[in-house]
Formats: structure tokens, sequence, C-alpha cells
């Protein structure tokens, strides 16, 4: 029997019992209240299966949107592989499109039509909406680019509004179904009442049977109604009903109740999930999951928040930025579990100092904000206290961590910048402080620095370099100088070559300003790149001239650029490219690049060896190179370093230090050159103690490879 078909029976039941004995008496009668019922049935069954189809609608979408929620959180916290990944967007996006054709159908339905025609498009919209979102954010999560928990924030608030739909279009049926039933009873007792002529005994127990079957429905339906009032008023922040006479209905009843009364449980059951659901998304969002502190994005509403009440109040707060330093030597000697544990520790004890009117988050890897509030409306006063907070934080944090045992000790590195009502974005004070942090890693003995205007315009500055340096090869604004190296005799026999970038604007500038700079943002590779074939295509255009054919040239090669997989190729490439012969090229390596990785070192060096290229380990002695590993070396040459030169008639440390140095390169069969020889007087010392090769300014400064040639067909100094 249908749902619809018990609800029917609920009235007929006690009537038909009282008028079969009378049928024949009262046919007339019995016609005109068949008809009735029959009309009222039918409405009242469409409109009891309309609120099923619109309760079990719900239900579906809500386990759908539950699904939605857990994959992306599976995928953002990487527990499916990108496979998998694929078949759950496939799975859900058809399953969202199959819900979107039911949603099409329900809103152009004559039904909900009637009701609002508006209210229909705005529930079709929203839910579009909705399934875009969705879309977008499984997109995000299956590529891996974007962020999905955006994404679903936006899908989560357009399935609330759609829900919010949903819910007024389920009031209205059923306030629907209500008033028919209501036109339906008053029908029934106007029916009554002319039948009331054909017989007194008939009309009272037909209006007590229909009376009987009204308080019934009613009564449930009383129970209904007031579980869906109670649904549709509660908030996100609400508890929502506990529903004891919805599954009583469930459980005493069948037929179209316990049907109702099951979709109402399950609704209530979706909405309870879907409360959960936005919970964990708000939880993803908004917090770090490891420390289970505000990550960046809420510390930024933090801040925020704290720089309008610094503007209604007039008083100085301030914002700490914590890095740990070398924090990169624990994951790697340590592992990154840890890692992972050291900062659940360092939460902890940050955790432990928080006080009323300050906050505290996990901005990035290693690194945490303090926010505090209210220090003081007098600047001086205000900076005293956020420096002595900072110095407490140093202190809490610098104490010996305990792990599987071990004692592990941590230094930090903090930047401080107070704010009053004068700043007005987060953004920039985050920044500051992030200047302010990396300024005291260099300069700061006790790890503390307050941003300083002046700093953050050197930063600008350095940054606006960092973008010309990057356009500098393109621009073709490097050029390459030689300084000449000679023999004991001050004949030319080589040159180092030296990089020189001639700004259009700037003039030249240093290579002591932007190669530093090149090293950290690792341009250092491209430029060394640059220098080399232009090196190698200055090689082949000496081979030209008998003058300059002997000569031999040294290039400077970066660690970075040294340590490339590629690095062999490269120069490889090089010399083919130009024709330059690979035994007239030198490259200058230090001690700390060729001693960091020694094995992988030496085998990267026989491969260029194999290729004729020679060898100098450039600024010998300023490392600590380890004689082990330096007769492991396949050097050439060894480079004495200009500052054990400069002085070296006035210093008996470096007079032993070089002499030294002469030995040694003499002992592993390896010509010494001297860099920094200035005066006769060096090159007279240094050429008694029987060194190879000078390079320095006595002989020539840094010169284009024109005025080189020109050198080269001088005749040599004279000692005298």
């Amino acid at each position: 029997m249908k749902p619809t078909q018990s609800l029917l029976m609920v009235f007929l039941l006690p009537i038909l019992m009282v008028v079969l004995p009378t049928l024949l008496l009262l046919t007339i009668a019995m016609n005109v209240l068949e008809k009735q019922s029959l009309k009222s049935h039918q409405l009242q069954s469409n409109d009891l299966d309309t609120l099923i189809q619109m309760a079990m609608f719900n239900h579906q979408l809500s386990d759908l949107h539950q699904n939605i929620t857990n994959a992306l959180i599976e995928a953002e916290q990487s527990q499916l592989t990108t496979a998998q990944r694929n078949t759950e967007y496939n799975r859900l996006t058809q399953e969202l499109s199959q819900i979107g054709n039911s949603v099409a159908t329900l809103a152009i339905s004559p039904l909900i039509a009637d009701l609002n025609k508006e209210r229909a498009t705005d529930f079709q919209q929203e839910f579009s909406q909705y399934q875009r979102f969705v879309s977008m954010a499984n997109e995000a999560a299956t590529l891996q680019q974007g962020d999905p928990a955006f994404f679903l924030e936006e899908a989560q608030s357009h399935f609330n509004q759609f829900t919010l739909f949903s819910q007024q279009i389920f009031e209205a049926l059923t306030e629907r179904a209500s008033d028919r039933h209501s036109r339906s009873f008053h029908a029934l007792v106007r029916s009554h009442d002319i039948a009331l002529w054909l017989g007194l005994a008939m009309m009272a127990v037909l209006i007590g049977a229909a009376i009987f079957a009204a308080w019934r429905i009613n009564k449930r339906l009383m129970v209904v109604g007031d579980a869906i009032l109670s649904l549709s008023s509660a908030n996100d922040h609400q508890y929502l009903p506990d529903f004891k006479a919805i599954a009583q209905l469930s459980s005493q009843h069948s037929g179209s109740m316990k049907h109702i009364a099951s979709a109402l449980m399950t609704f209530r059951q979706s909405e309870q999930q879907r409360r959960e659901a936005e919970q964990k998304i708000h939880r993803l969002a908004y917090y770090d999951t490891l420390t289970d502190l505000p990550n960046w994005r809420l510390m930024k509403e933090h801040l925020q928040h704290s720089l309008e009440i610094s503007q209604q109040t007039h008083c100085y707060g301030a914002l700490i930025y914590i890095d740990v330093d070398d924090f990169k030597r624990i994951n790697d000697g340590s592992g990154h579990s840890t890692g992972d544990t050291l900062l659940q520790l360092m939460a902890q004890r940050l955790k432990d100092m928080l006080h009323e009117g300050s906050s505290i988050g996990r901005l990035s890897g290693d690194e945490f904000g303090i926010i505090i509030d209210g220090l003081s409306d007098n600047k001086l006063e205000a900076t005293e206290k956020a420096e002595l907070f900072a110095q407490q934080v140093s202190h809490v944090l610098t104490q010996p961590y305990t792990l599987n045992g071990n004692h592990c000790f941590l230094n930090i590195s903090q930047g401080v910048v107070l704010f009053n009502s004068s700043e007005k974005s987060a953004d920039g004070l985050l920044q500051y402080a992030n200047a302010a942090v990396h300024l005291a890693k260099k300069t700061s003995p006790d790890g503390i620095r307050f941003y300083d205007p002046a700093v953050q315009a050197e930063l600008e500055a350095r940054a606006e370099l960092e973008r010309e340096l990057r356009l500098a090869i393109e621009r073709d604004e490097f050029v390459l100088v030689y300084q000449m190296q000679v023999d004991s005799l001050g004949r030319p026999i080589g040159a180092e070559a030296l990089i020189r970038w001639e700004h259009p604007e700037r003039g030249c500038i240093s290579p002591g300003v932007f190669i530093p700079l090149a090293e950290e943002t690792g341009l250092i590779v491209a430029i060394g790149t640059w220098v080399l074939h232009a090196a190698c295509e200055q090689l082949l255009a000496w081979q030209a001239f008998a003058h300059t054919q002997h000569l031999v040239l040294a290039v400077n090669v970066s660690a970075k650029q040294f340590q490339q997989p590629n690095f062999v190729e490269e120069v490889s490439n090089a010399l083919e490219l130009s024709g330059a012969p690979a035994h007239k090229l030198k490259l200058e390596l230090t001690e700390s690049m060729v001693l960091g990785k020694i094995e992988e070192t030496i085998a990267r060096m026989h491969r260029l060896k194999a290729l004729g290229i020679s060898f100098a380990m450039d600024d010998f002695g300023t490392g600590y190179s380890s004689l082990q590993y330096l007769k492991r070396l396949p050097l050439d040459q060894i480079k004495i370093d200009q500052s054990f030169v400069r002085e070296l008639h006035q210093d008996t440390d470096d007079r032993a230090i070089v002499q030294t140095i002469i030995a040694m390169g003499r002992a592993l069969s390896l010509d010494v050159i001297a860099e920094g020889v200035e005066t006769q007087e060096h090159w007279r010392y240094l050429n008694q103690h029987q060194c190879h090769a000078y390079q320095g300014y006595y002989f020539c400064k840094p010169v284009s490879a024109k005025e080189m040639a020109g050198i080269c067909l001088s005749p040599p100094p004279v000692m005298v």
C-alpha cells in the first residue's frame, strides 16, 4: 500500500463502517462526499509526495556534500594518490550532475513555480554556483594548483543559501498542505450538514469519524510542522533539536507518516554532518594542523583587528616575528619527524606564555608570530615592554628540549615592529617584521631587532637591484675584463677573467655588490654560464695572434654552478660552440667548494681533466684545507690569497704562511701563483722564495681584451 493510500484510509475507514449499512438510502449524499474526498486525497497525496521528494533530495545532497568535503580534506592531507583523486573527482562530478538535473526538474515543476517563480530561479542558480565552486575545488585538489579550501568555502556559502531556499520551499509546501487539509475538512463539514437532512444519526457518526481522522492526522502534522520549524529557525551556532517526537512517529507508525518522520530524521542527521564538515573546513583554513595554532591567514585577521583597536585606543601594539636559526640543519640531520616535534614543543611553550591581549600563531615552517595589544600610548614605554617580552620569548624558546632522552638546543631570531593608529595594513606590518628578523640573524648579537625604515628602504633597493640583475644578461650589460698573470721574469702567461656590470643608469656596479646578491638568489648559475661562454670565445680570439695564443685564461666558478648536475656538459658545450682549445682554459675553485662533497667533486674534476681543462685552487690559505684531501684533488695550481701578500714586508706571520704555501706547492708538484702583487718588493720577495707566477696591479690592472693584447706586446718589467 502506498503512503498516500494509507493516509486516505485514515479518512475513509471510519466512514465506510457506518455508511455501508445505509448506502442505498444515502446514495446522493455519498456521491457528494466521495467526490470531495477524492479531490482532497489527490491534493494531499501530491503535497505529501512533494514533501517526501524534497526531504529525500536534501538527504541525498547532504550526503554528497559530506563526501565532497571528506574527499577534499583527504586530498589536502595527501591521503589520496593522483589516480584516486581523479577517480573520486569524476565520481563526485557525475553525482553532482545527476543532482543538478533533479534540481532543474524540481525548479520548473508547477508546484514550486506556483509558490514563487523568483524563488525557484534563485533555488536553481544557487545550486549552479555551488556546483561550479565544488568543481573548482576538486580541480585545485586534483591538479595541486590553488587553494581547495578557498573554493570549498565559496561552495559552502552557496550550499548554505541553497539549503535555506530548500527549507523555505519545504516550509511553504507544508503550510500549503495544512491549508488544503483545513479547507478539505471544512468542505466535508459542509457536506455533512447537507447530509444531515438524510439522517441525523448518520450525520453524527460521519462527523465523529471525520473529526477523529482529522485529529489523528493533524496531531501528526503538528509534530512534523514543529520539527520543520525548529530546523528552519536553528542557526549554525544553535544546537539542533533532539526530535524525540519524530523518532516516536517513525517507530510507532507506518505508511506516509513513517516516511515523513524518517526523512526528517535523515535531514537532521545530514544537517549535523554539514555543520561538522564546516567546522573541519574552518579548522583547516584557519589553524595549523601540526601545532594547532592560528595559521598565517587567521593571524593576518587578528593583526588587522589589533590595528583597528589601536586606532580606537591610540595605544601602541607590537608584532613579533620569530624565526628558528638554521632549522634546516635539524630536519636534515635528525629527520623531519624530530623537527615537527620541536615545533610542537615550541608552540606549547608559546601557548604557556599567552596572556590577555596577545595572540600567537604559526606563520610558516619554522616561523611564529606574536601580536601584543595595548602596550602603552607612549612609544618609548611601548618599545621597552615589547623588548622585554621578546627577551622572555628568547629565554623560553632557547631552553633545552628533551627528545628521546637527548637534549636539543635552538637559537632564534626575532623581528619586532610597533604599530599605532597610523598603520593601516596588516600585510605591511608582516613585511616589516620579516625584514627585521632577517636583519636580526645577521647583525643582532641577542637575536632581537626592531624594524628600521632605513633598513626597509635598503631592502627595497636590494629588491630593485635583484630585478635589474635578472634582466642584465638579456640586456647584454655584462662585460669581461682581464688581469694578466706573469711568470718569474714578468712575461705574460695567462689572465684571469673578471666580470663587470655596466648598468645603463647606475654606471659600473662593483662585483662586490652584485655577486653576493647573485649567490643568494641563485642567479650566479646563469651569470657563471655567460662568463664561461664569453671566456671561451675570447680564448678562440686570442688563438689568431702569435703574441696571445699561448695565454691560459682562468675563469672563477661558483659553488652553485659547479654543483649543477650538468656542469661538465655545460663546459664541454661552451668549448665546442666556441672552438676554443680546452687546454687553455683553467677553472678556479675555492677550498670550501671542493671540500664540501669531496668524492663527487673529485669525480667531476677528473671528467673535466679528461677534456684537457686545468684547475687552480683560489684563495688558498683562507679556508680549512685538509692535506689528505688536497693531495687527492687533480689540481694544477694553487693561488696565494692577496691578504697574505698585502702586508708581506711587515707581518712575519704572512711571510711564514707564504713560504709554507710555496713549499707545499712544490711538495705536491703544483704551480704556485701569488695574487695581489702591487709592488716590486712583493715581486722580489716572492721570486726569492721561488714562487712560480704572479698576478696584481704591479704588472697589470684589469683591462679589456684589446688592452690585454697590447700589453702582451710590451716588454716585461725589469726587477731592480
